[in-house]
């Protein structure tokens, strides 16, 4: 069976003191539909890139909970160039060998996040493919509307 995940994160004041931010998915497939959001708890001080990173991580914690491999595949979708680029150039190797220093010798971002996300890299059967966001891809459009919808509703509740 394939699954075709689409995941998306959204953040209102993107990487500043009181930045708040959400992360979405949807699997999709003939025969299981799911989704998730991340609005259930304000994600404080936080960017962009952590809730793009959230969505696919908890995405692939759901869907492989139930996927047989090597019978089933995964797809994730994503408009995040940071994790498209990262899985498809496989920075994490580099950043691995150099003890988690980036090409500039400076700590990588977000690698509390990475270490969940790499061992998804190399599991035979899931895919990571880019899709550009806003240019009318229905699915990557959806997640990325609850995205921003439970970003919305996260900043107004911390006002």
């Amino acid at each position: 069976m394939r699954y075709n995940v689409y995941c998306d994160g959204s953040t209102k004041g993107n990487g500043k003191e009181n930045s708040v931010g959400a992360w979405a998915y949807v699997v999709v497939n003939d025969q299981y539909n799911t989704m998730s959001f991340g609005d259930s708890q304000a994600v404080t001080n936080t960017t962009n890139q952590r809730m793009e990173l959230h969505a696919a991580i908890e995405a692939l914690t759901k869907i492989c909970s139930i996927c047989e491999f090597p019978e089933d595949q995964v797809v994730v979708y994503t408009d995040s160039a940071y994790l498209h680029n990262c899985y498809e150039q496989k920075w994490y190797k580099s950043w691995q060998a150099n003890g988690w220093k980036n090409a500039k010798k400076q700590p990588v971002a977000n690698q509390d996040l990475w270490e969940i996300l790499i061992p998804y890299f190399e599991t035979f059967g899931i895919d990571f493919v880019k899709v550009k966001g806003h240019a009318g891809n229905m699915w990557n459009e959806y997640v990325d509307g609850i995205a921003q919808t439970a970003a919305a509703r996260l900043q107004e509740k911390m006002k």
